[in-house]
């Protein structure tokens, strides 16, 4: 026996707004009478289907057992997650086109150089997920560094995965992904939100440019925060990093956008990405919607932190990794979606 709803995804709803609950079992014959457990009400009912308001958010368990008599004939349960309306991102259009992926200034990870062609128009968060927007979906936020507007942080990778398909699928969108124990495919055609490719994100990060970073080339691009380090005016204008953060992620969207009207891309915190990482460099044929190795122990991520220097605040750096269940308290995450 299983419970169905009219929830979103069969799990995600908002508190104080009506939803229909549903036993389905084989066929049982006789008078039957269904015991509802909603966690804070009980109810009964003599068909399958009754309609339940909850008051407030959190999780809860619903529990249905269909008796006949004194006879247990069977029972089933869901837990279903109860949270304010989804936030609405602002979106940024990102054009299908082609850029120079890699750099010449850099470390080896980051060559060959070559064209590489991004081939479906996306749509783009113009702002890194906030503390905010992530508990609105996910209910709590893990960040190290507490404040509504600033970008969440310290969380996984799956959990980065779980936040795009619950809001995905509270906005009426497909899921991208499918998640099975550790295992997550994705569907490149599906309308719902995921992480960008490594490719896609310095498509976006670059905006039709072929400098360090889209205000042009850094004074001293392999920096690392050292004493003797001065605030780069490129940098400055467009990221917080270690010389300007006071080591400390920043409320999005207060520094200079790119050309397509992204903010945050270099600095603040750095934001997760789809691509394993297996520690080798570019594979020079690999120039068609990019997707990385198929395997690997790690993901990558991009963009540089608030504590990174100008080495790696380059829209071609690409020297992190990390493991898909662990969180770093300087990494968050930002979404796409197709554009049609």
């Amino acid at each position: 026996m299983h419970i169905v709803t009219t929830m979103p995804g069969n799990t995600e709803g908002a508190p104080q707004r009506s939803y229909t609950f549903r036993a389905e079992h084989p066929p049982l014959v006789g008078a039957l009478v269904y015991r509802w457990d909603f966690d804070t009400a009980q109810a009964q009912t003599t068909t399958p289907q009754i309609e339940h308001a909850f008051e407030h958010v959190g999780w809860y368990r619903v529990r249905v057992t269909v008796t006949q008599g004194q006879a247990v004939l069977g029972s089933g349960s869901l837990l279903v997650n109860i949270r304010m309306d989804p936030p609405v991102l602002p979106m940024v259009a990102i054009p299908a086109g082609t850029f120079l992926r890699g750099s010449l200034r850099g470390e080896y990870l980051e060559q060959p150089v070559v064209r590489v062609r991004i081939t479906t128009p996306l749509l783009m968060s113009a702002y890194e997920i906030t503390q905010t927007q992530w508990e609105q979906v996910m209910g709590t936020s893990p960040s190290y560094h507490r404040g509504a507007s600033l970008p969440v942080e310290s969380i996984t990778w799956m959990d980065a995965v779980d936040f795009c398909n619950r809001l995905s699928i509270r906005q009426g969108l497909q899921p991208c992904y499918r998640i099975n124990g550790d295992t997550v495919e994705c569907d490149w055609t599906a309308t719902g939100y995921r992480l960008p490719t490594e490719a896609e994100w310095e498509y976006a990060a670059r905006a039709g440019t072929t400098t360090d970073v889209y205000t042009g080339d850094i004074e001293q691009p392999l920096a690392e925060c050292t004493p003797t380090d001065t605030i780069d005016p490129r940098l400055d204008r467009i990221a917080w990093y270690c010389n300007n953060s006071g080591y400390e992620p920043q409320p999005v969207g207060r520094k200079e956008p790119n050309a397509w009207g992204l903010y945050d891309m270099i600095g603040n915190v750095a934001e997760l990405v789809w691509d394993w990482s297996d520690g080798s460099s570019y594979t020079a044929g690999d120039t068609l919607d990019p997707r990385g190795p198929r395997t690997g122990l790690q993901r990558r991520f991009r963009g540089g932190s608030f504590l990174d220097g100008a080495r790696q605040c380059r829209a071609a750096a690409r020297q992190y990794a990390t493991f898909p269940t662990r969180g770093k308290f300087y990494v968050g995450l930002r979404l796409v979606r197709r554009a049609q």
